[in-house]
């Protein structure tokens, strides 16, 4: 989580940036506009926390950066337990394939289902993303992790621990062949070296 946490909060504010970007061109318009979401989101949060900052003084600020970051880091740390080791393979005509309910794990506990509104039926949200949340269903074959989120957050805190727990898991996901796995690149010459003799077992 640790070496995957700076790659996707730099990934993804570079990413939207440059969706909206792309967006905004299409309708021939620079991205330096209020119509651009990304800026229009930073903007709502400034007059948010200068709001708070004028009612609660400047002493306020520590406490707003802190839950932001933890905020964040909370989104992340659910797109890392989401998505670990998983990964669509490539088609022949070079393209990824469609998303389906096994590219993500899913945890059906009653406890990560009654505060999430069904989230952990992530699964059914990459095959269908534009279902309601309240309406995401469980799927047969699809990966399961083997707890609820709140433990597997606090376990992907401690990598050593989850690699334990989950990469087991993911080799068995894709019946032993650890090279069809989503493997962190400094990583994948120990991984492959460690599991290697289990390809297609």
């Amino acid at each position: 989580f640790w070496a995957f946490w700076p790659r996707t909060v730099w990934g993804s504010l570079r990413s939207a940036w440059h969706l909206e970007q792309q967006r905004l061109g299409r309708l021939d318009k620079g991205p330096w506009t209020l119509r651009n979401d990304v800026l229009n989101a930073w903007a709502m949060s400034v007059v948010l926390w200068l709001g708070l900052i004028a009612v609660f003084g400047i002493e306020v600020l520590p406490y707003l950066i802190l839950q932001a970051v933890i905020g964040f880091s909370l989104l992340e740390s659910v797109n890392y337990l989401e998505h670990y080791g998983l990964v669509r393979q490539k088609t022949a005509s070079g393209r990824y394939e469609r998303p389906a309910p096994a590219h993500s794990w899913n945890s059906d506990h009653i406890v990560t289902n009654i505060f999430l509104y069904h989230l952990q039926r992530h699964s059914d949200h990459h095959a269908y993303p534009t279902r309601r949340y309240q309406t995401l269903r469980s799927w047969d074959g699809a990966p399961n992790l083997p707890s609820g989120y709140a433990s597997m957050i606090l376990l992907g805190y401690f990598p050593p621990i989850w690699r334990k727990v989950m990469d087991k898991r993911v080799l068995a996901h894709y019946g032993g062949d650890v090279t069809r796995a989503n493997i962190e690149p400094k990583r994948r010459a120990q991984v492959l070296e460690k599991y290697g003799t289990e390809v297609g077992s």
